[in-house]
Formats: C-alpha cells, sequence, structure tokens
C-alpha cells in the first residue's frame, strides 16, 4: 500500500520512536557474544495529525481562539481609551504651561508603555497555555502507541507525518494513525486549558495579537 502525505495543519513536529522487545542482555553475558537482534516491524504514525484532529486537540484550539479573541477586544477598548487620551492632551498643549505638558506626555507615554508590557504577557500566556496543554496530548498518545506496538509485535514506530519523514510502502496494519486517534478520544475525550506553571519560548502556531500603534 503506498502511503500519501498526510495533510495536517501547524502544530509543532514530534518524532516518536518506540523500540519495544530488546530483552537479550542476559544471553549475551552467557555467550560473551552480541546479543541477536530481532528483525525490524516498523509501524507508522502521523503523530501530529493524530494529536491535532483528536478531540481534545480541537477542544485545545477552540478555547485558545476563544481566549485570543477576548484578549483583541480588550487590546481594541485599551486603544481606543489611550487615542481618546492623546487627542484630549494634545487639545491641552496650548492651554499648558511648557513643563506641566512635558509631565503629562511623560505619564501618557508610560501608560503606553505599560499597556504594550501587558500585551506581550498576555501573548507569552497564550504561547504557554496552548504547549502545555499540547504537551499532556502527546504524552497520552505516547502511552498508547506503546501499547498498540505491544499487541502488533512492532518493535519501531516512526513519525511518517509530512516534512519528518517519507513512507513509500507500508502494510494497512501498520498505519496506526486512525487507531491511535480513536483510543486517545477514548481516554482524554476533552482536556482543560489552563494558566501558564512553566516557562516557555514563543510558539508559533499561538495566533498573534494584533496590537495598533498608539505613540
Amino acid at each position: 500500500m503506498i502511503v500519501k502525505n498526510f495533510s495536517i495543519a501547524s502544530l509543532g513536529a514530534v518524532i516518536v520512536a518506540l523500540l519495544l522487545s530488546l530483552a537479550f542482555v542476559a544471553k549475551a553475558q552467557q555467550t560473551g557474544g552480541l546479543p541477536a537482534l530481532p528483525s525490524p516491524l516498523i509501524a507508522v504514525i502521523d503523530f501530529k495529525r493524530a494529536v491535532e484532529e483528536s478531540d481534545a486537540g480541537k477542544s485545545i484550539i477552540r478555547q485558545i481562539n476563544e481566549r485570543h479573541r477576548r484578549i483583541q477586544k480588550e487590546i481594541a477598548a485599551d486603544t481606543t481609551a489611550l487615542e481618546e487620551s492623546k487627542r484630549k492632551l494634545e487639545q491641552q498643549r496650548a492651554i499648558l504651561a511648557p513643563d506641566a505638558f512635558k509631565q503629562r506626555w511623560r505619564d501618557f507615554q508610560m501608560r503606553v508603555q505599560e499597556y504594550r508590557q501587558g500585551i506581550q504577557r498576555e501573548q507569552k500566556k497564550l504561547d504557554l497555555m496552548l504547549g502545555q496543554s499540547i504537551l499532556q496530548v502527546e504524552a497520552r498518545l505516547a502511552e498508547i502507541l506503546r501499547a498498540m506496538a505491544q499487541e502488533i509485535g512492532s518493535n519501531l514506530v516512526i513519525d511518517a507525518g509530512p516534512g519528518r519523514g517519507n513512507v513509500l510502502f507500508s502494510a494497512s496494519q501498520l498505519i496506526l494513525t486512525e487507531q491511535a486517534k480513536e483510543r486517545l478520544n477514548e481516554v482524554l475525550p476533552d482536556i482543560k486549558v489552563v494558566e501558564p506553571t512553566l516557562k516557555q519560548r514563543s510558539n508559533r502556531h499561538t495566533p498573534r495579537l494584533q496590537v495598533p500603534k498608539v505613540q
């Protein structure tokens, strides 16, 4: 059977290699030679597709997008308030003493800086929330793959998703994507995205907050 490239959305690439059933150490100690390795039986999965198309994966993306939209509305409201403050301040330029105007302008610039820093904090939160939630799904899927590999007698599972390896031929019973996804839906039908608890670098798959320019 020819395995075509899987089409998946953009979540981070994950490579899975589960080596199983290589317990030949005792024999090696007795003979003094190298243990005989079993013939490889390789199963394949599109790991990223299984994660993101699972019920839990879809729930994570939905929750992240909902939070993103809410924050974006808050940003729009804060931007409008800052622009109005700037407009009023410029109107007062002619009636304020130079020193008084400079002080009020400095105060306004501090508000703008705090506004930008707040947006950066929210973006980092989104990155963390997405990354930490996806890691939970990936960990559960890895457990499922280990069990499935043992069931079919596979001693190697490779990630054959786009950009991570091209599999030209494989028996249908060794393609685990759909079965693994079904089992994942059974054991993890949903997951709640919570406030971040760990530090993590920016995730390019998190929706970006749009920041209007306020001078």
